[in-house]
């Protein structure tokens, strides 16, 4: 009897051993239908990992999401795995609270492949390096893209811009006052007064706000030639030229209505373009018009492991990381999202060509990316994106000239860098 219930009790420990299940949760801000291709591809990732249970959770926006992390680090509360832009990153790298990479991406046996890491695009793995150490894998990517208005390029015989000059020239030609009214009814383009537009200018200018030293110093670039070249092109095309609708929020909408025929925003957009052009008229896209270089900036957020969880969760969240990563999965994310594949080898797999064969213009974002740009990796970076978003509003709408602006911009910056040292 005694053996029957030492076998019993050995019988249902094995069980329970062999059925224990590690939970992880995985902290993103992917909304709507991004957020369900997010809910699938861990459905598809718990079923082909039974002993493993990723809970995706719903924090909101990226606002919500960057102060939850922030609160949670400070109670020690984050979760496994979490989308994260990398001046978040940075914010938390001096806490102790994210853990590094470089030891599981060169382990031997759940590591990574020489290939697989060098598939990774490289601009895409600076944006998750600091120094030498990785402390991040790419996610959701997307890059600066132009569209514009097939029916009007036609109409109006243009061709596709490919030089800033050729934008301010097609933006003349485009714009209208249709009815007489003295009101333009048809802007050649528009923009939004947010920092991310002015980067748009500023490195194609061959600008940039901030260097970062070798050593981690900041030189504060912003009150150069070049800024005020770029910050001036934006003012002219919306007052002196007035050829540009400008505002705050989104453009696809103006866009759809033939309010604008051309604007450059990420191709994230790109399904709200469609949606508010169908049946109105068609639609393209193609590259940053290049300046003095060709620099259309990326966008978009990466996936951080904190610490403070188990061994086996780091094991669990890891492997789920690589998943994330791995060319079908890339392939099935940028299919359903139209986010960037993070890695190149996704562009091989049956999925990526069948898509490219229906879209040959996905093409277009692709080809941009040995020229693309990349926001600094400092935490100093959230304060910078504040400061230069005011001043582009502040000078688009007229409340200060564009060198009060750079020269307010560079007094600002300068304070947050005393700050920090």
């Amino acid at each position: 009897m005694r053996k029957r219930l030492i076998l019993a009790l050995l019988i249902v420990s094995f069980a329970v051993f062999t059925f224990a299940v590690t939970e992880i949760e995985f902290w993103h801000a992917m909304g709507g239908a991004q957020g369900t291709t997010v809910n699938e591809i861990v459905a598809s990732f718990n079923e082909a990992n039974p002993d493993i249970l990723v809970k995706a959770i719903y924090v909101g926006n990226y606002s919500a999401l960057q102060q939850k992390l922030l609160v949670s680090a400070e109670s020690k509360t984050l979760p496994a795995l979490s989308q994260a832009y990398g001046n978040w990153t940075a914010r938390l790298i001096p806490r102790d609270a994210v853990q590094e990479l470089n030891s599981l991406i060169s382990d031997p046996e759940v590591g990574l492949t020489d290939e697989e890491w060098d598939a990774i695009w490289n601009p895409f793995k600076k944006m998750v390096t600091w120094g030498d150490t990785v402390y991040a894998l790419p996610f959701n990517k997307s890059t600066y893209v132009l569209y514009y208005n097939t029916d009007l390029f036609e109409q109006y015989g243009l061709e596709v811009p490919k030089t800033m000059d050729d934008l301010l020239f097609a933006a003349m030609m485009l714009t209208e006052d249709k009815n007489n009214d003295g009101q333009i009814d048809q802007y050649g383009f528009g923009f939004r007064t947010t920092i991310d537009h002015f980067m748009i200018f500023l490195r194609a200018n061959g600008g940039e706000a901030i260097d970062i030293k070798p050593d981690g110093s900041v030189e504060v670039t912003i009150n150069s030639p070049e800024a005020k070249e770029a910050l001036q092109l934006m003012y002219d095309m919306a007052h002196t030229y007035n050829v540009a609708l400008f505002q705050g929020g989104y453009l696809d909408a103006p866009f759809g209505d033939g309010q604008i025929a051309m604007f450059v925003e990420t191709i994230a957009s790109a399904s709200y373009v469609d949606s508010g052009s169908r049946g109105k008229h068609g639609w393209a896209w193609a590259p940053v018009p290049m300046w003095k270089v060709q620099a259309p900036p990326f966008a978009g957020t990466d996936v951080v492991m904190f610490k403070g969880i188990s061994p086996e969760q780091k094991a669990a969240a890891w492997k789920f990381m690589k998943y994330l990563i791995s060319p079908e999965i890339q392939a099935y994310w940028s299919v359903k999202t139209g986010y960037m594949p993070v890695t190149e080898i996704a562009l091989t797999t049956p999925q990526w060509k069948a898509y490219e064969e229906q879209n040959p213009t996905v093409m277009v974002p692709i080809s941009q990316i040995p020229y693309g740009s990349v926001d600094p990796n400092v935490a100093l970076w959230d304060d910078v994106r504040n400061i230069l978003g005011t001043m582009v509003g502040d000078v688009i709408n007229q409340k200060r000239t564009v060198e009060e602006g750079l020269a307010w911009a560079e007094q600002e910056i300068l304070l947050k860098v005393a700050e920090q040292q």
